[in-house]
């Protein structure tokens, strides 16, 4: 296996050359250097924790565990299945002359013979975490972070529903918003898996990146509340207007505009950042810097599918100009980090289609 000798942010690392290996499974250690921001952006999470007690179950090169350790002070457990993954981890802890404790397991196998529980768990898997959620939950300390990554995009987003559905439990399809739902949708799930066990938890930092969708979610005590943020979307495929309910009724839903209404979900309604630890975290790079400029508010319409809507509209205005409207009308507007073109606005959409039209 062919190594090279990186420095990210504040750690040296030995890691499989990527120019010789496809970035697979079926990698001898899988390590992928486009995931840097989802390192990055968990390092600066953990950061604003109190030196953690922290589990890297998935650790493949042990390259976010170690520099957790190294850049965030925090005491670490790394876990790999595979043996030589176990000794490149080794092998960068002393690199970086910090102490951590390796394990060669299989990630659940770990976690149902442990009596460890930790403050921040990473939970980072080829495809999806599904598996290794209610095992992890379990060893998660209330006032604890989990840190969830799902690359099956095409599932979370749409593409494939029955996917979404064998996986995730959630009625889905593709919409304009489509970023934005698959977040919501893979917090509901690791909210469900939670609340089965009697364990709360809620969202405090989310981002959508490259091919890949990232949550933190706390552990908080309040069962009822995280319960109710837990709903159905019921949305119009023809003028965008969105509604949410509890259950699905009988019969279908009629927009006011007469047609059918989409239903998904169930997903995740609430907030999807927490402010306290946003404003701790440093502008390190674009996507926090985005994300700090975001209202929190749910969905977002795309700008360039909303004016399709409309015959004879002329030249569109900038969305900076459109953005600025909104907010004098009184409502809340931003860019997004979930779409260049998106809208983020708690603006009706017949509302937002009529100023676009004047």
């Amino acid at each position: 296996m062919e190594l090279i000798k990186i420095t990210e942010g504040q750690t040296k690392l030995w890691v499989p050359d990527a120019k010789k290996y496809k970035l697979d499974s079926k990698m001898p250690i899988f390590f992928n250097p486009i995931m840097r921001l989802n390192r990055d952006i968990t390092v600066d999470v953990v950061k604003t924790m109190n030196k953690p007690k922290s589990l890297d179950l998935l650790a493949g090169t042990g390259a976010k565990g170690i520099r957790l350790a190294v850049e965030a002070g925090a005491k670490v457990d790394l876990n790999d299945a595979n043996p030589a993954a176990v000794k490149l981890i080794k092998r960068n802890a002393q690199l970086n002359k910090v102490k951590v404790e390796v394990f060669n397991e299989s990630a659940n196998k770990l976690l149902r013979k442990s009596r460890r529980t930790y403050d921040f768990i990473d939970v980072d898997p080829f495809g999806t975490p599904v598996p290794f959620l209610q095992e992890s939950i379990a060893h998660l300390r209330t006032g604890g972070i989990i840190g969830v990554t799902a690359t099956d995009t095409s599932a979370l987003c749409g593409t494939y529903p029955k996917a979404c559905m064998r996986k995730y439990e959630s009625l889905n399809r593709k919409t304009q918003m489509m970023f934005e739902i698959g977040i919501r949708i893979l917090i509901k799930k690791v909210v469900a898996d939670g609340l089965n066990m009697g364990v709360a938890l809620e969202p405090v930092f989310v981002h959508s990146s490259n091919h890949y969708m990232r949550v933190y979610l706390r552990r908080v005590e309040n069962l009822r509340k995280v319960r109710k943020d837990l709903k159905f979307l019921f949305i119009c495929p023809n003028c965008f207007t969105w509604k949410f309910e509890d259950k699905i009724p009988k019969t279908k839903v009629r927009c006011g505009c007469g047609t059918y209404s989409e239903v998904l979900g169930p997903l995740w309604t609430g907030s999807l950042y927490d402010k306290k630890l946003l404003k701790q975290m440093p502008d390190s790079n674009k996507t926090v810097q985005k994300i700090k400029e975001e209202v929190d508010v749910f969905g977002y319409y795309n700008y360039h599918m909303m004016s399709k809507k409309l015959e004879d509209v002329g030249e569109l205005p900038k969305m900076d100009f459109i953005i600025e409207k909104i907010r004098k009308k009184g409502f809340k507007a931003s860019r997004t980090h979930f779409s260049p073109t998106g809208i983020k606005t708690n603006l009706p959409a017949k509302s937002f289609l009529r100023l676009l039209y004047s």
